[in-house]
């Protein structure tokens, strides 16, 4: 295979990060190889140890590396459990940088006297991120505000990375054929490149607020004059982390997390825009059980075609659209390969055997593997969708709160 020269002089910009990455490459490729030479090795076994390698390296290059981690770590439809256990670290938290390296992010968005515009400014970050690091501030005016700052030289490592990221995808798809996985590469270097520049994930805060959204689910204020490329400021936001707040208050796992299911199918079946990382670090309830959602440097976005044809498509799965053609809601809905038959046998089993033994997140998976093994194309968008959905699935079962399907038009008239 030949390498790229883009690749080659990433390679030489970033020489010790990219030395790891491969030497890490080759060092899973030799935990799997030496699994297949001896039978007694067990298959959990090498995710665990290839994974704890993963992971380690993630943690040493950091930046994009981190936000790879974040994105795979909620990918269960993907990955072995033993990577989604090993990646989950980073879904809280990333280390952070001492703030005089950010002081000079402050002063290119807002001048030398940036301290100026806030009464109070906490150096110590309240949260960390993989290329941004938030903290708590006061301005002059007496509103509370998170100030989320871009980590400095961000945006050149990623320029470094992503042809990285493109060199190990092409090395990886000979021998990962069951996974796409140049696609899930771009599409997680489309995600990163877009979060890079906060504008537009105020553009982002902007649409979605503007939403109906149902009593119980809230979107932080936007302080539009201090934000732009490199430098975010919305309201500060009260309360307690989704899965602290849950494992605090157990009896409130099905109230918070229904609603919060079913405000994602709100978002996705009739809005066509819907928060794209629902990590658990992006929810915060407050006191009142109210569920804060946080962090939009990346959404979903579709067209009102998609809204249509896709409602249709999962509720055709899930039996709300009564007797229909299987096949046919999956052809409308950009699905390319696999004939109509197949498709129905396919959709049939997730929806008769599997819904029957195990719980709705683990049937859409196994629907997605089959149309991977018979070789369907699966649009990017709908790929998005069914992260998301099984992102948050995992919350419900990881609570043992039933599963509710039901169109949220259809709760509401209920």
């Amino acid at each position: 295979m030949t390498i790229g020269r883009q690749a080659v002089s990433s390679l030489f910009a970033g020489r010790g990060r990219y030395v790891r990455a491969l030497a890490t490459l080759a060092e899973v490729l030799s935990i799997y190889g030496r699994g297949k030479a001896s039978r007694s090795v067990d298959l959990m076994q090498q995710h665990a140890q290839a994974a704890e390698r993963v992971a380690r390296l993630c943690r040493h290059n950091g930046a994009t590396w981190v936000k790879a981690a974040q994105f795979l770590s909620c990918r269960p439809d993907i990955l072995p459990q033993p990577y989604i256990d090993a990646l989950a670290q980073f879904q809280n938290e990333a280390p952070a940088q001492h703030f005089d390296q950010l002081k000079p992010v402050l002063i290119a968005a807002f001048g030398e006297d940036w301290a100026q515009r806030f009464s109070a400014f906490d150096l110590v970050p309240a949260a960390t991120a993989s290329i941004a690091q938030v903290h708590r501030a006061t301005l002059v005016s007496g509103e509370d505000v998170a100030v989320k700052i871009r980590m400095p030289d961000v945006a050149r490592l990623f320029e470094q990375d992503s042809r990285i990221f493109r060199l190990l995808a092409r090395l990886l798809a000979p021998l990962v054929r069951e996974l796409d996985v140049v696609q899930i590469t771009e599409q997680l270097l489309t995600m990163t490149a877009t979060e890079l520049d906060f504008r537009n994930e105020a553009e982002n805060l902007r649409r979605f607020a503007r939403q109906p959204h149902p009593p119980g689910i809230a979107v932080p204020p936007l302080f539009d004059a201090l934000s732009g490329e490199q430098v975010l400021v919305t309201g500060w936001v009260q309360g307690h982390r989704l899965r602290e707040y849950l494992d605090a208050h157990p009896d409130q796992a099905a109230p918070l997390l229904n609603r919060l299911f079913a405000s994602y199918l709100q978002q996705v079946t009739r809005f066509g825009i819907y928060q794209a990382d629902p990590h658990p670090g992006n929810f915060i309830v407050d006191d009142a059980g109210c569920i804060t959602i946080l962090d939009y440097g990346v959404i979903g976005r579709l067209t009102p075609d998609e809204v249509r044809r896709y409602s249709r498509l999962l509720y055709g799965l899930m039996g709300f659209e009564g007797d229909v053609d299987v096949g046919e809601l999956f052809r409308e809905a950009g699905f390319v390969g696999g004939d109509a038959e197949t498709l129905q046998t396919l959709s049939h089993y997730v929806l008769t055997d599997k819904l029957k033994n195990e719980h709705p997140v683990q049937a859409v998976q196994a629907l997605l593997d089959a149309l991977r093994a018979e070789k369907v194309q699966i649009p990017d968008s709908y790929i998005g969708i069914s992260r998301v959905l099984i992102t948050l699935g995992g919350f419900l079962m990881a609570y043992k709160v039933p599963f509710d399907w039901t169109p949220p038009e259809r709760r509401v008239a209920s």
